[in-house]
């Protein structure tokens, strides 16, 4: 699995640089801009920094001047659940993880990284070299995530420890959350991870399935159970797309056969 972890690492690293050196913007967090300073309008400035209230005190107009920031608070939680294991989910969120790893690396942001299964299994604090993210992603493919299911007051617990950030959550979701928990404290964004069969599983209708340790007998999967499961399933995502709109939180689902690097310079732009 280390060979896997450092392939993933330097493609998502070779993206992200191409995407710098090419016509397209790389993937950036947040707002970049911070108030510089205050000035006299001249000729060329762009109208649309002119300060109205100032100008209207001075009777002259005034421009805005403001300049990028030079780091901010990236925190990404990787949400670890025994269904990762479907199909190559596991991989898809490492390749997002990846990408984006690098991109707050690229532009110098201060990076932190969760992970978590039914307790926090590892933090990560802000370094600064690229094979900071080969070493995390060997982490991921180290944890043996069977029967593990997500704890989100763990995640509550832990964030609240940081100072205000920008919170990248990144799971399935295929469990009960309260995001609006952490968007009251820090910027959030959300990235689902599905396989698009794990949202239809119809086609495996009559097969018998196998648990992850071959022990657990479970029955033939026949139409009513997929179709309680796909209503439970519904019932998970409309909760989640509630909060998502009523706290206007950015958000993306990346099914495992996209290219995520497509979606997350929408998301982050």
């Amino acid at each position: 699995m280390i060979e896997k972890s450092k392939i993933i690492s330097l493609k998502a690293r070779q993206k992200v640089l191409s995407s710098l050196e090419g016509i397209h913007k790389a993937i950036i967090f947040g707002e970049e801009d911070d108030l510089k300073n205050i000035r006299e309008y001249t000729y060329g400035d762009n109208v649309k920094r002119i300060n109205w209230i100032i100008t209207a005190k001075e009777r002259k107009p005034y421009v805005v001047e403001r300049e990028e920031l030079k780091s901010q608070n990236i925190i990404i939680v990787l949400l670890l659940d025994q269904e990762m294991l479907f199909k190559n989910k596991l991989d898809k969120l490492s390749e997002i993880f990846a990408i984006l790893g690098h991109s707050a690396l690229y532009h110098k942001d201060k990076l932190h990284t969760y992970i978590f299964t039914d307790k926090m299994e590892k933090y990560f604090p802000h370094k600064n070299y690229p094979q900071h993210i080969t070493d995390i992603l060997d982490f991921i493919y180290s944890l043996d995530i069977k029967d593990k299911k997500i704890n989100t007051e763990n995640i509550y617990r832990f964030l609240n420890r940081h100072k205000r950030s920008l919170i990248i959550l990144i799971g399935d979701f295929v469990y009960p959350i309260n995001i609006l928990n952490i968007a009251s404290k820090h910027k959030l964004a959300a990235i689902c991870v599905r396989d698009k069969d794990e949202e239809n599983p119809s086609k495996y209708t009559g097969f018998q399935l196998k648990s992850f340790d071959n022990k657990r007998k479970i029955p033939l999967l026949v139409w009513p159970m997929v179709r309680v499961y796909k209503k439970n399933l519904e019932k998970l995502d409309e909760n989640l797309r509630h909060q998502i709109v009523l706290k206007r939180i950015p958000f993306q689902k990346i099914f495992t056969d996209e290219d995520p690097f497509i979606k997350l310079k929408l998301m982050f732009r």
